[in-house]
């Protein structure tokens, strides 16, 4: 009993040291972020993609809403009257002729709103109570599709919403990766302007060199000095320029602080070979805005059935069943019956509406027309631009080189005495603007890449 007791001691200290390590672990910053893992943050987190996610889900309980009026509508209702008007004889007729101003509570309780006959006992000898208790049911029997015609228009107004929460998806996640590889360039900033104050501490300490040896002016160390002030200011505005950068990734992950140590680097690319065509295509078949330009148009063309339904008869069933009387002397009662609703005239509301929804099913038409010239103009444009950024990259890379070189030279020629500060200040600044323009390259081309996979609607 004794070992088995310590050993049982001995698991529960086990358990209890896990799950402070785990708790631990959890108030830990998280590590490096990826991009995937932006991507299924954003749209775990971010509120747009929320808001989008529960009309989605408002949008699917609405086709519930109008399958409810295709469905039996029961009821129950109890009514009690207290007074002096009641005695052991009895009178037929409706409520309202009695007792004005309970004619609703009783039309509550009758299929079509019309007053019931109820039993209510006529004269003022003693005060008494008289009471009424029915259940109703009515079902619609045949509305020539007006009700059917809501319940496909509500279906079509969920895939519509769906529609729109795909979209809202795939623009959260364009606008996190746009940001994620705007962090990462800000981050590149940083390095070449590091690169640039470093370059400059080494022309200030040979410069201040030369002159304690006699061998240039002090011309050269103040010059020196500029630069290396110039160049540590534009360091301060790359690191401030990443920390706005890291503010707009966190805001479009949806996150109010930073839990990441690093971010995982992920700008430099290699070239795509694409289908035009095929991207065409796809975007065609996927896009969001034109599904949803689809379901608009089955929407439309349901409302329009729906419309043309307004101008036929509707037919109802109905029963009910219940109790009224004295307290003590309750009588049963019940009833079925059918009834018709005949539109004569609407005021021509009915006309007017079911022209609305032609119009409107001819306005959806030409908007699908404009949706898909615009989707084929995108892809296009795209397409074109992420050609066009890879030859930039490949030129910048080569005016990089030629920058490079073009400083060691000049670092050279100072170095011997034969060239001048100017000559390498000026290498310095062409080699980091070179620096940032590969930097900008290689951020352009993962920004276009970003766009063309918005363009063909891939889904994430």
């Amino acid at each position: 009993m004794g070992k088995f007791s310590n050993r049982f001691l001995c698991l529960v200290l086990m358990l209890s040291t896990w799950a402070l390590a785990g708790v631990a672990m959890a108030d830990e910053p998280g590590g490096t972020l990826t991009l995937d893992e932006a991507i299924k943050i954003a749209l775990k987190k971010n509120p747009s993609v929320t808001e989008f996610k529960e009309r989605t889900n408002a949008a699917r309980e609405q086709i519930g809403v109008s399958r409810g009026a295709l469905l039996p509508q029961v009821g129950f209702s109890g009514t009690v009257f207290y007074g002096n008007a009641f005695t052991t004889n009895s009178f037929q007729g409706p409520v309202a002729t009695l007792l004005p101003g309970v004619a609703d509570t009783a039309a509550a309780t009758t299929p079509g709103g019309s007053t019931s006959p109820i039993s209510i006992p006529f004269g003022r000898n003693e005060i008494t109570t008289f009471e009424v208790y029915r259940f109703s049911a009515n079902q619609l029997l045949f509305d020539f599709g007006k009700t059917p015609s809501q319940v496909a228009a509500s279906k079509a107004s969920y895939k519509k919403t769906s529609e729109d929460y795909a979209n809202t998806r795939q623009q959260v996640v364009l606008n996190v990766r746009n940001a994620y590889f705007s962090y990462l360039a800000s981050r590149r900033a940083i390095k070449v302007a590091e690169e640039n104050v470093r370059q400059n501490q080494e022309l200030l300490k040979q410069a201040a060199a030369f002159y304690k040896e006699g061998l240039r002016s002090r011309v050269d160390v103040t010059f020196a000095e500029s630069n290396l002030a110039n160049a540590e200011t534009e360091l301060i505005r790359a690191k401030n320029l990443a920390e706005v950068s890291r503010v707009d990734l966190m805001t479009g992950l949806g996150l109010k602080t930073w839990p990441f140590r690093d971010v995982a680097e992920v700008l430099e690319v290699s070239p795509k070979h694409l289908s035009l065509q095929e991207l065409k295509d796809q975007a065609l078949k996927q896009r969001p805005e034109l599904k949803r330009s689809m379901y608009q148009q089955q929407e439309d063309q349901a409302n329009i059935t729906g419309a043309r339904a307004n101008f036929l008869p509707s037919f109802q069933g109905f029963a009910a069943r219940g109790f009224e009387g004295s307290r003590h002397d309750l009588e049963d009662q019940w009833w079925v019956g059918a009834g018709v609703n005949v539109p004569i005239f609407e005021g021509l509301s009915n006309v007017h509406t079911l022209r609305q929804a032609r119009a409107q099913l001819k306005s959806t038409q030409a908007n699908t027309e404009s949706v898909t010239l615009t989707v084929i103009k995108e892809v296009e444009n795209n397409y074109q631009d992420l050609k066009s950024a890879w030859e930039v990259i490949k030129s910048r890379a080569k005016a990089r080189e030629a920058a490079a070189e073009n400083l060691r030279l000049a670092w050279g020629r100072y170095r011997s005495g034969v060239g001048s500060i100017i000559e390498v200040t000026d290498a310095q600044v062409r080699f980091a603007r070179a620096d940032l323009e590969q930097v900008r390259a290689l951020f352009d081309y993962r920004v276009v890449g970003a766009r063309l996979d918005k363009a063909v609607g891939q889904s994430f």
